[in-house]
């Protein structure tokens, strides 16, 4: 996924990897009008890195020196990514039930509701989300190959 132009312009500095841990780690604050919300991320790069500095805590001195030596004395507000999250937490999920986890433990782990986990099912109808190894004859079946327009199962 493409990433906002307002961290791209870190991730050309840093890397995407840590662009991203980076604007994960700090926190949002609320900007908006009321009834619109709108959490923002906002992170001053100093001019000089002291050793102790948040910076250095979340991205290690290398990197965040790449900051200070690129941004240094700037307010940056970046976009929060979380579209980009939202992504990736759902294909965690999924990637969870179809390894055999029930959706409540899912949920659970994810920091989500049930309700978002069957919702997520529902969606995506054409996942098998039964473990590969559950020992239910006749659950999983073969799937076909259509082969000069005949259906074969496939043999594994």
């Amino acid at each position: 996924m493409r990433l906002p132009d307002s961290v791209q312009e870190i991730a050309d500095v840093i890397g995407r990897d840590e662009a991203l841990f980076l604007i994960g780690q700090l926190p949002t604050c609320y900007a908006g009008n009321p009834g619109h919300r709108s959490h923002r991320v906002i992170l001053y790069v100093p001019k000089t890195l002291k050793p102790n500095h948040r910076l250095v805590t979340i991205l290690g001195w290398h990197t965040a020196m790449k900051l200070v030596n690129f941004f240094g004395g700037e307010i940056l507000q970046p976009a929060n990514c979380q579209e980009i999250y939202r992504a990736f937490r759902d294909r965690e999920i999924l990637r969870h039930l179809a390894g055999g986890m029930k959706p409540t433990a899912v949920a659970d782990l994810m920091g989500v509701s049930e309700r978002h986990v069957r919702n997520l099912l529902r969606e995506n109808p054409q996942e098998e989300f039964t473990a590969a190894n559950d020992n239910n004859p006749g659950q999983h079946t073969a799937p076909e190959i259509v082969k000069n327009g005949r259906n074969h199962k496939q043999h594994r």
